[in-house]
């Protein structure tokens, strides 16, 4: 997250808004508009009312949020000349991922010891059924206390390069993360018997009763008709099991129809609202359903790229759009830092206009991080069922108390405090990632879409409310809905909130 820290003569990002939600309208002086309206993305700086230079990055409209960078004096300028305006920074929203081990020193090549190079080879199995595997993940740590070691991830072939103290008898630690096809798995003190070592990691079957599938066994076909559900994320596919309805970039500085996901987050978020087999059935595909399989998915991203992060403008955009294109229901697994403005008045938007969103709660065991502490927002708490991985998983490191009903146990990395409202599983959770592959991850973000759709499914249910005007009112009943349908499991409220999302 980026905030506007620094000194004066430091340019840094700022959002300015209209006196009043998204647009100028009634609500601002013919001055305030005509500001807005000047603020155009070029290459160069605009000349503003004072001769203020400002280098607009993006816009959302000709009167609405433009996206500046300005030094601190030139806000204060340009706030005095335009008073009704709202000028806010521009903050960073990360993906509600589980913390996994990191490399915090890299192995410096002036180190006592000479290096040599080793040759790191990820399969799926073993010996003659060994399947190399790409796109993995490896943490080498050879000082676990300062953090020391190597990372990056497995070529087409499986493989990676590392360079290593030649002396190192046996490796510490190791971690693989695979994007897809394979369980992480953490290996402790692992010897070293030579310039290659091979790492099985326990091969993926969609058909697994992951946490998800053994809390919610009837997943299936028929659920979430005429619900629209908003995954506000990285993007969405290409993935035969995921028809998106209707998809957007707005990032404000991209092709509005670049929504495709670069990442594989929001792919894995989707599958698990809307995820149905493939036509061809892939290889075991067919087992895999979201909890509202039958819902108009909405693909809106907000992560440029080549950036860390998705910003607060992009977010905004996303949540507006998504409610004039009618969501009922809108996930957003992201978050992080401190309550923002910008995004606030989104939020209240959607509520305003009938609809919800639902936000992951966050991932460092502390207090709910924003958006999902914002007053108005839906924050979802990730839960596991004891077990619920193939032996040797890295998965296990996230099982912790309180224990509750189904064998659950509230997840060690998973934000708590009062303003979470349900939990949902998020340990171990097997859904789609771009390309037809399928893949595990960690997270209050595989929380907050599983609640997303169960609630889906509520609301296909309940007509008198689905067809409700959109208005505040509606959305009020969409919320009893889901309180009313909650499982207590046994936890804290500040874990559970109501409880299950059922």
């Amino acid at each position: 997250m980026t905030t506007s820290g620094g000194t004066a003569l430091q340019r840094h990002r700022f959002l300015v808004l209209p006196p009043v939600g998204f647009a100028a309208g009634a609500y601002a002086l013919p001055q305030s508009t005509k500001l807005l309206r000047q603020l155009v993305p070029a290459v160069g700086p605009v000349e503003t009312l004072s001769g203020v230079p400002v280098r607009v990055v993006a816009s959302a409209a000709s009167d609405g949020t433009k996206v500046v960078e300005l030094t601190a004096d030139e806000v204060a300028l340009l706030q005095a000349q335009a008073p009704g305006l709202r000028i806010v920074p521009e903050r960073r929203y990360m993906p509600a991922r589980a913390p996994r081990l990191r490399v915090r020193h890299r192995i410096s090549a002036r180190q006592p010891a000479p290096l040599a190079t080793v040759t790191l080879r990820v399969t799926t199995g073993e010996g003659a059924a060994a399947a190399p595997l790409p796109d993995c993940v490896l943490v080498v740590l050879t000082d676990t206390e300062a953090g020391v070691g190597v990372e990056g991830v497995t070529n087409s072939r499986g493989e990676l390069k590392v360079r290593l103290p030649q002396d190192l008898a046996a490796l510490p630690l190791v971690a693989a993360y695979p994007l897809h096809g394979a369980w992480p798995r953490e290996w402790k003190a692992l010897r070293l018997g030579g310039p290659r070592l091979d790492l099985a990691l326990p091969a993926l079957d969609v058909r697994f009763a992951d946490s998800r599938r053994r809390l919610y066994p009837d997943s299936g076909p028929s659920h979430g008709q005429g619900v629209r559900v908003a995954v506000i994320d990285t993007g969405v596919g290409p993935h035969s099991a995921l028809p998106v309805a209707l998809g957007r970039n707005t990032t404000l500085v991209e092709p509005v129809d670049r929504w495709e996901d670069e990442d594989g987050h929001g792919t894995h978020v989707a599958g698990l609202i809307a995820g149905r087999p493939a036509a061809d059935g892939g290889t075991g595909a067919g087992a895999f359903w979201g909890e509202a399989a039958q819902v108009r998915l909405h693909a809106y991203r907000v992560f440029e790229h080549g950036q860390a992060g998705a910003s607060n403008a992009a977010i905004r955009e996303a949540i507006r759009q998504a409610v004039l294109d009618g969501c009922d229901i809108l996930n957003l697994s992201l978050g992080g830092g401190d309550s923002d403005p910008a995004i606030s008045e989104a939020i209240q938007f959607a509520r305003l206009s009938g609809a919800v969103c639902l936000v992951a709660a966050g991932n460092d065991g502390g207090p709910v991080s924003f958006p999902a502490s914002d007053p108005l927002a839906v924050a979802v708490a990730a839960v596991g069922v004891r077990h619920a991985w193939p032996s040797h998983a890295a998965t296990a490191r996230h099982q912790g108390p309180p224990y509750g009903k189904h064998q659950s146990f509230f997840a060690r990395f998973s934000n708590r405090g009062p303003q979470v409202r349900l939990c949902a599983p998020g340990v171990g959770i097997i859904s789609t990632i771009p390309g037809d592959r399928y893949g595990v991850m960690d997270g209050t973000s595989m929380a907050c879409p599983v609640a997303a759709g169960v609630l889906a499914r509520v609301l296909a249910l309940s007509s008198q409310v689905l067809h409700a005007p959109r208005d505040a009112r509606r959305s009020e009943a969409i919320l009893t809905l889901a309180a009313r349908c909650a499982e207590d499991l046994g936890m804290p409220a500040a874990m559970q909130g109501k409880g299950l999302a059922r």
